[in-house]
């Protein structure tokens, strides 16, 4: 009793089921890239704070220098 036609069993086995695993691959290759851009972001603005503290303190040291 089986209702559906022959061709549906290779279409699955052969065409949708590779699909669907594919883009499987795809959707958690691109969740882990997404994961890497955001912790390279938050790397970026710790840099960034820290060079302009730096910056503020080399200016201070700058201008305490000038004043002598």
């Amino acid at each position: 009793m089986n209702t559906f036609p022959e061709w549906i069993t290779p279409l699955m086995q052969w065409i949708v089921l590779p699909v669907l695993g594919w883009m499987g691959l795809l959707h958690s290759r691109q969740s882990q890239n997404a994961t890497d851009i955001a912790v390279l972001k938050a790397k970026t603005d710790v840099q960034a704070q820290q060079y302009d503290r730096i910056m503020t303190m080399l200016d201070g040291i700058e201008q305490a220098l000038r004043k002598d």
